[in-house]
């Protein structure tokens, strides 16, 4: 069976994810003796891709849901090492030191672009407390067919991630916009992809409709939807050749959206990404969204922890996927 899914806002926030950022070209290497760490619970997002670096990330400790404050507090003192197992390359992440604006409250974060070779700055509101805890990578490139592991030691603490095989790019070949009917709430146009899925190997998934958001931009380890544009999908079933595969944003624990768009138009065009996944990724995707399907039935599973690909009590996934993308200019009519 096909398996096509989609969370929502709260899934997000379930299955927060972090890794790491920072600042220069130079950096200091950190050789600490795993055995001597043996967690606390911490929370990572961000991922690595096939993009131009620097990659950020972001830790923090969970928040509790009884708490008046809800903040996630940002952690700025682990040591956080990236390594490309591939080529043997390893990289100590650097944390951003924010710096808060007195007049309008906005924080700034500069750090050195190792690629752009000059020091750059972004700007972001948010939280005092979640402020901190953004890191970046000061070596590292992602390259498809390498293979990658997280590291982080903290408070005495080490955990690891599974090692990530950053899979090749998903070849879309096509995209069209087809009028998809929902019943009672009317219609809606929606972005479908013709590709080529790799056979004799098992792939895996994450596609998602909207304006190009890098992950050299810092933003979007702050942001959220209404609506999670992100489907996950198995090939499982999927022939070599995928001839206009709809880009299904529906299924989210919130209900069916009530059609009004895809969140795929910019500048006159529609915009669909693949990104590739492991197999523990997608299963940390799916475990999210059977959570939200529990109802107290006899059917459903219990309410429980998603486990990620980190080991040692963090919660989220680390993530290493490759990108390729598609636009289609919209006519006026739609």
């Amino acid at each position: 069976m096909l398996s096509v899914l989609s969370v929502g806002k709260q899934a997000k926030r379930m299955a927060i994810v972090i890794c790491c950022c920072l600042l220069s070209s130079c950096e200091k290497l950190y050789e600490l003796d795993a055995e001597e760490y043996i967690g606390e619970n911490l929370v990572f997002n961000g991922m690595l891709t096939n993009e131009e670096p620097p990659y950020f990330f972001h830790l923090t400790r969970p928040a509790a849901i009884s708490a008046e404050d809800k903040e996630y507090e940002g952690i700025s003192d682990a040591i956080i090492v990236i390594t490309d197992v591939t080529e043997n390359i390893k990289d100590t992440l650097r944390h951003i030191e924010p710096k808060q604006d007195a007049t309008f409250g906005f924080f700034s974060y500069t750090y050195y672009d190792y690629h752009e070779q000059k020091n750059d700055t972004q700007y972001l509101y948010t939280h005092n407390k979640n402020a901190l805890g953004i890191y970046m990578t000061t070596r590292l490139y992602g390259t498809e067919g390498h293979s990658y592991l997280l590291e982080i030691f903290h408070n005495g603490k080490y955990y690891a991630s599974d090692i990530q095989k950053m899979e090749p790019a998903l070849v879309i070949t096509d995209i069209k916009l087809k009028s998809i009917d929902l019943g009672e709430k009317g219609k809606t146009w929606a972005p479908c992809i013709s590709f080529i899925n790799p056979k004799d190997v098992d792939n895996y998934y994450l596609f998602s409709a909207g304006t190009r958001n890098s992950a050299k931009n810092i933003k979007r380890l702050f942001t959220t939807a209404d609506y999670w544009e992100y489907s996950i999908l198995s090939d499982e079933n999927l022939e070599e050749e995928v001839v206009d595969f709809i880009i299904d944003d529906g299924e989210s624990p919130l209900g069916y959206p009530d059609g009004r768009h895809y969140p795929f138009i910019s500048g006159g065009k529609a915009w669909v990404f693949a990104n590739t996944l492991s197999k523990s990724c997608y299963e940390y995707f799916e475990q999210a969204i059977k959570q939200f399907r529990t109802d107290g039935g006899a059917y459903t599973p219990r309410p429980a922890s998603i486990k990620g690909n980190i080991s040692g009590g963090v919660y989220g996934c680390f993530r290493v996927s490759a990108i390729s993308e598609k636009s289609i200019k919209i006519n006026e009519d739609i």
